[in-house]
């Protein structure tokens, strides 16, 4: 049952009213004055208030002003004999008022507009409800969202952990092949921001890097300790590393592009390189970073076969392969990062 209150001071007039509106069946209030009618809103849920413009201790639009604060969603109506254009005017700009009414009134036309009036609050009451669900149901999937996030970053977390054992596992079983590899992966990280990488290509870079060698866990530890060159079928063995540790870190899930940056690391930007023979932009652009990596790497670390080249060496050799093993506009951004990362 939906609720009207009555504001005027004339008692004859609110007597009219509420015979129109108990014949309706709604609950009607009344009050003569708009003041004790303050005090019903503050106690009482109201759907529709039609007021007096002109009443003694406080005019309609002041009064329907206060209790559009108190029952904002409450549908306001005046009903007045001073019918003044800047008065109708004033009340629905600043008292919100849905409709403006005059005395006399037509007790159908009256009660269509009041019927009217609840069909609105209605809609409003419904329109209401749908946005405080969406909201609900927004709050609700954000921190359904924040939950996920933090638990993707504890899997992904956990993947780096397994990555860093996996790292450690092959250093340990190749420690004749020394590596400075987070000084790399810091240098790695500043070419991939400087390539316009997004976080999830540089955390794939990052973990390319730790992993690029993986794959040499399958290959006899015997060749790599060797004084001197490999004979062919060593090399046939040696090159087989990118595939194994591809085929070892795609049984992670999600790590799918970091296997594919692996399997490539040893492609050469003319094409020469191993295991598929990819050339140019066909090479993963991470790959061609990681081939730059490893090279310097290897040019820096002590070998059993001969002691650490100088950094002239290192920077002649990596020149000797521009754009025949390296991309050359990769290879000018890992010179640069290189520079600065030592000079600070």
């Amino acid at each position: 049952m939906y609720t009207i209150l009555l504001v005027d001071d004339e008692t004859s007039i609110l007597t009219s009213l509420y015979r129109v509106f108990r014949k309706e069946g709604y609950e009607v209030l009344i009050s003569e004055d708009p003041v004790e009618a303050l005090n019903i809103l503050n106690e009482r849920k109201v759907h529709l208030i039609i007021s007096d413009y002109r009443m003694p201790t406080l005019d309609g639009i002041t009064f329907l002003r206060n209790a559009m604060n108190l029952q904002p969603d409450a549908i306001r109506i005046v009903l007045s004999g001073y019918a003044e254009s800047s008065v109708i005017i004033a009340a629905i700009n600043d008292g919100g008022i849905y409709k403006f009414i005059t005395k006399p009134w037509e007790d159908d036309i009256l009660k269509s507009e009041v019927r009217y009036a609840l069909e609105r609050y209605e809609l409003q009451s419904v329109n209401k409800k749908l946005l405080d669900d969406v909201k609900r149901q927004n709050d609700e999937l954000k921190n359904t969202n924040l939950l996920l996030t933090e638990k993707i970053e504890e899997i992904q977390e956990n993947v780096v952990r397994t990555v860093e054992m996996l790292s450690y596992v092959s250093k340990e079983k190749y420690s004749c092949i020394p590596t400075n590899v987070d000084d790399l992966y810091t240098i790695s990280h500043v070419i991939g921001e400087n390539l316009g990488f997004n976080d999830s290509d540089l955390r794939n870079l990052y973990l390319a890097t730790r992993l690029h060698d993986i794959g040499n866990i399958g290959i006899d530890c015997s060749i790599f300790k060797k004084n001197g060159p490999l004979t062919p079928e060593e090399r046939i063995q040696v090159e087989k590393h990118p595939i194994i540790g591809a085929s070892m870190i795609s049984f992670m899930n999600g790590l799918d592009e970091v296997a594919k940056i692996v399997r490539h690391h040893h492609e050469h930007f003319d094409g020469s390189g191993y295991p598929d023979g990819l050339k140019g932009d066909a090479i993963p652009i991470s790959s061609r970073i990681v081939i730059i990596i490893d090279v310097y790497d290897s040019l820096t670390c002590k070998r059993t076969y001969r002691s650490v080249m100088t950094m002239d060496e290192v920077f002649s050799i990596l020149e000797n392969g521009r754009g025949t093993k390296f991309d050359p506009y990769v290879l000018d951004i890992f010179l640069t990062a290189i520079e600065r990362h030592y000079e600070s």
